[in-house]
């Protein structure tokens, strides 16, 4: 099976975590699967009208390729949709013709899978992870732009949301169509239990990498830590309500560190930090690799979100497979995945709520059983499973 996919965001050089849960789930797709990512970006100091690159991945071949952009959008967007034509040619004469177009994100890459939809007869899945569809953001899918991705939506052959939220928010736009609901996943095999204690004859140590803390009678104690992974763009996410929060919080105590791990630079966070004087509690370690974010969960007592809208967070998923507790808003389809075996819920916004979750958790968390945390995530997000569900779709769209 020969399967071209169209990602509306992708990782770029600038931006190397943008969309990756998308490659993600492509990484995911059984062997016998044949994937092609293609991707048209903007690139630097170019000569050439455009560059044409090979990028392998997991399972992937990512063919990128990189035009020089001019200076007017009109001209700009054409080039982007000749080279887009120029790339499936080249996919073609190099790889294969494509099965079936997977189209991650309706918007703007849609426009070209619609395209030679009818222009080329070729059908198109969707996975959408967009919350543009959320209520919050009602006043931004109106007009243009969503006729455009209502009509993008209908075209499918199927929408493969990632919560049953999302389902619904997109129905209630006018999406009428065939949905199959599939899960963000996570490799469990990378995000997996902390280590238990190792106790030595003199004192009690852990296997975490930074404890924090002092030796008294022979007893090595440490912080806990609050863990909580991010864009930290606060419209969604809401990291100023958590920084409130916490300096809330560190009044009433001081056994617990925030450690905090972000794609973008935060200055206007760490300001706040500074002039609170949080610097002993609330820790900035940027962006960090796969394998130590990996680390990070293991070494959380528990994870909190407190975001004003959401899909279906990928750091909850990771957090429940290294069998981590979560705090979250009641948002989107956070509910779906949230029961009390697993952590606390919370309304959107109530600082409230999250200082007595944050207490809650700090007491209790060691109670909450992460063998079956995990276990939960194993059965529902591993991503062997979830990329077996996406090709049966294939199937059934491919061969009706």
């Amino acid at each position: 099976m020969n399967i071209l996919h169209l990602l509306s965001w992708f990782p770029t050089p600038d931006d190397p975590t943008l969309g990756n849960f998308c490659v993600r789930m492509i990484d995911a797709l059984p062997e016998e699967c044949h994937s092609v990512i293609l991707s048209v970006c903007d690139g630097k100091d170019m000569t050439k009208s455009f560059e044409v690159k090979e990028i392998p991945g997991v399972r992937h071949t990512h063919v990128q390729i990189y035009i020089r952009p001019p200076k007017i959008n009109a001209i700009r967007k054409l080039k982007m949709l000749r080279m887009y034509q120029y790339g499936l040619k080249y996919i073609k004469q190099r790889f294969f013709n494509p099965d079936l177009i997977h189209l991650h994100v309706t918007y703007p890459l849609g426009q070209v899978a619609l395209l030679w939809k009818k222009l080329l007869g070729y059908k198109y899945v969707l996975t959408e992870h967009w919350t543009i569809y959320q209520p919050q953001n009602k006043d931004v899918l109106v007009g243009k732009l969503k006729r455009k991705i209502i009509k993008i939506a209908n075209n499918a052959e199927l929408i493969m949301p990632v919560s049953l939220d999302l389902q619904r928010c997109m129905e209630g736009h006018g999406v009428n169509n065939r949905f199959q609901v599939i899960y963000n996943l996570v490799n469990t095999d990378m995000f997996t239990l902390r280590q238990p204690p190792c106790i030595d004859s003199n004192r009690t140590t852990s296997s975490r990498n930074d404890l924090q803390g002092s030796i008294k009678n022979d007893i090595h104690v440490w912080k806990k830590h609050i863990l909580h992974i991010s864009t930290l763009r606060d419209e969604a996410k809401n990291f100023s309500g958590i920084l409130r929060t916490i300096e809330r919080l560190r009044k009433q105590r001081d056994d617990f560190e925030l450690h905090v791990i972000h794609d973008y630079d935060a200055p206007e966070f760490k300001t706040f930090v500074k002039e609170h004087h949080l610097e002993d509690c609330v820790i900035f370690h940027g962006k960090k690799t796969s394998a130590e974010v990996a680390q990070a969960y293991q070494d959380a007592d528990f994870f909190v979100l407190f975001s004003n809208f959401e899909n279906l967070p990928c750091v909850i998923v990771e957090a429940f497979a290294s069998g981590v507790p979560v705090l979250s808003t009641s948002v989107g389809g956070i509910a779906e995945i949230v029961s009390p075996e697993r952590g606390i819920l919370i309304p959107q916004g109530d600082e409230e709520a999250l200082l007595q979750g944050m207490n809650q958790l700090l007491d209790h968390s060691s109670e909450y059983d992460r063998q079956a945390i995990r276990d939960y995530a194993i059965k529902t997000f591993a991503a062997q499973n979830i990329g077996q569900q996406i090709f049966e779709a294939y199937k059934e769209v491919i061969i009706p």
